[in-house]
């Protein structure tokens, strides 16, 4: 596959581990997507909590410790790079064609520079994997355990947004990595009719929730256990399909122009699904979208809005 910004394709940290989001309780905060549709939109659109001091220092958490030198790393980056990092942490897993495509459009230079730099400072993991029939070459990145905890410290960032470190399994790559546009696709619509992203919610933030909910009640009779069921789902305003409860593979949560808070459910839907599989998520009302292999996440004009 051609590649227009000749990333270096050097492996970095392969057995690196996920690492668990943290789960602060406080509430988000208003932020604006990075990202955009027009390079000089790319360049000039706010990060999210961008009103805040962008200055000002990590702040402290328990269970966050950071050295001195992690702190003087965090100081020495540019305001793009510390952005570069936001982004990939909330996402996991990105390609890094389409992070150049989103946050570097038009300046190949500047994307080899920052990210040799940031891999060079121990905050950035790289790898290539080969993909679909004609094992194509997919560059991803992610952050790694100690970009992580800068991340989460962020003033920037809003307080309950998870952050991610480390590589997901090899046949989850594909998948995962197209998560980030999708997300782009349907954030671009968002803004376009004035409304602010707040939050990206993974679906393994919404698995880790109802499935640690639902384990308390498995000693239950079989109708307790669907009430209790049917009040998680509510909780986290999602469907039951087939006695299951649905879970998207991302929820992105934003601010309506009147300022009501919302949220849209979306699905990734790649050649392997099945189709009854993808019937429960679009009548679950997920937003459905393809992803051709070769390219990325298309709309398929199945699910809600």
């Amino acid at each position: 596959m051609s590649r227009g910004y000749d990333c270096d394709e050097r492996d970095g940290d392969r057995d690196q581990k996920p690492e668990q989001p943290s789960q602060p309780d406080a509430e988000p905060t208003t932020s604006t997507r990075t990202g955009g549709t027009s390079s000089k939109a790319q360049g000039d659109r706010a990060e999210p909590g961008r009103e805040r001091n962008r200055d000002a220092p990590p702040r402290a958490r328990v269970n966050e410790r950071l050295s001195f030198r992690a702190i003087e790393k965090w100081y020495r980056l540019s305001d793009r790079e510390r952005g570069t990092l936001r982004e990939i942490g909330r996402f996991r897993t990105i390609d890094a064609e389409v992070l150049f495509k989103y946050r570097y459009a038009g300046k190949p230079a500047a994307f080899r520079k920052e990210i040799a730099r940031l891999q060079q400072q121990g905050l950035l993991q790289r790898r290539s994997i080969s993909v679909g029939k004609n094992r194509d070459t997919l560059i991803i990145v992610a952050l790694t355990k100690e970009a992580a905890k800068l991340v989460r410290q962020d003033s920037q960032l809003p307080e309950n947004q998870a952050v991610y470190a480390g590589f997901v399994k090899p046949a989850e790559v594909p998948h995962d990595a197209a998560i980030y546009q999708m997300y782009q696709s349907k954030a671009a619509q968002i803004e376009a009719k004035g409304g602010r992203i707040r939050r990206a919610v993974l679906d393994y933030e919404l698995k880790k929730e109802v499935y640690s909910n639902l384990a308390r009640e498995r000693g239950a009779g079989a109708l307790e256990y669907a009430r209790r069921q049917q009040e998680i789902a509510n909780e986290q305003c999602l469907p039951i399909g087939d006695g299951k409860i649905a879970l998207p593979d991302l929820r992105i949560e934003y601010e309506t122009p009147e300022g009501d808070l919302d949220h849209v459910d979306l699905e990734l839907a790649t050649e392997h699904y099945h189709r009854g599989h993808m019937d429960v998520k679009a009548r679950a009302g997920f937003k459905m979208y393809g992803f051709p292999l070769r390219g990325g996440a298309a709309p398929s004009g199945k699910g809600g809005n």
